[in-house]
């Protein structure tokens, strides 16, 4: 059928009840959005504006306060995790997830992804052919500055938070700056590295894990897709890197996620990252 025809068949359909049916243009479109939300605007050092976006829990905080889960990559991350994690929290007796806040970053233009997740590692080049090849690198510790000292004191003082209950959540370059965060002593005390990309700097990560003090108290999950494939200069795997933290008194786990490629394997962790996040902690005096 004919655009011209299945027009006019639509038209007699709306019609035949006596009845107008409108359909919406892009102009009077209403957008759907998320309840109990915000979006802070905040401006790095270098005068960078990052769009960061915040999700809370309905009524009031518990006595010591939400956890909270921050995600990288904010603006693919935020809608879904936000969602995921309050179904989850409805089902609190059976997901045994609590109800916690969201803090998402956009990540923005991919020069300057790649830039704000690369650690420095001096002398170092992307080689020709693998992802971010040719691109400015190194920004990772002034990105990581940047959410400590700008971002987090913004959301300590609009909403209260258990400050030992502190997610940091990211994909492919974003799990590698988790993980260099860990090493360099970051604010959080759970981590959750999808894809991380182990073979940056030559397997800088797994140096790090090696040369890191005993750090009792932090929790790592690594999760990875059997079906992703390695670039250039692959270096180490999760279960290596989770049996080195676990050495230095970390509970460090690495999963593989069955059937999952690396574009999709933040959508199949996201659910273990909020339950990593705002899973209900153990009683002291549960036996």
């Amino acid at each position: 059928m004919s655009g011209r025809r299945l027009a006019a068949a639509l038209a007699m359909t709306s019609m035949a009840g006596g009845a107008t049916v409108s359909f919406p243009t892009n102009a009077s479109a209403a957008p759907w959005q998320i309840e109990r939300s915000d979006v802070l605007t905040l401006r790095s050092a270098d005068g960078h504006d990052y769009r960061v976006m915040v999700a809370w829990p309905d009524g009031p905080p518990p006595p010591q306060g939400w956890p909270v889960l921050w995600l990288l990559d904010g603006e693919d991350n935020f809608a879904i995790a936000t969602m995921t994690a309050r179904r989850l929290a409805g089902a609190r007796a059976r997901s045994g997830v609590e109800e916690g806040v969201i803090v998402a970053i956009e990540s923005g233009s991919l020069p300057r992804r790649i830039l704000d997740y690369t650690p420095s590692v001096p002398g170092y080049a992307i080689p020709a052919g693998s992802p971010a090849s040719g691109r400015p690198l190194g920004g990772g510790d002034a990105f990581l500055a940047f959410l400590r000292d700008e971002v987090r004191p913004q959301v300590t003082r609009r909403w209260k938070i258990d400050t030992g209950r502190e997610t940091l959540m990211g994909h492919s370059f974003g799990g590698l700056l988790a993980l260099h965060a860990l090493a360099g002593g970051g604010f959080w005390s759970r981590y959750v590295a999808v894809s991380p990309s182990l073979w940056y700097g030559n397997g800088l990560v797994a140096r790090e894990a090696a040369a890191m003090s005993t750090t009792p108290g932090k929790r790592v999950l690594m999760a990875g897709g059997d079906r992703e494939g390695a670039p250039a200069g692959g270096s180490g795997s999760l279960g290596h890197v989770a049996a080195t933290l676990s050495t230095h008194g970390i509970d460090a786990h690495a999963v593989v996620l069955a059937g999952q490629t690396h574009g999709s394997t933040m959508m199949a962790a996201m659910a273990d990252g909020i339950a990593l996040a705002f899973g209900q902690p153990e009683r002291k005096d549960a036996k």
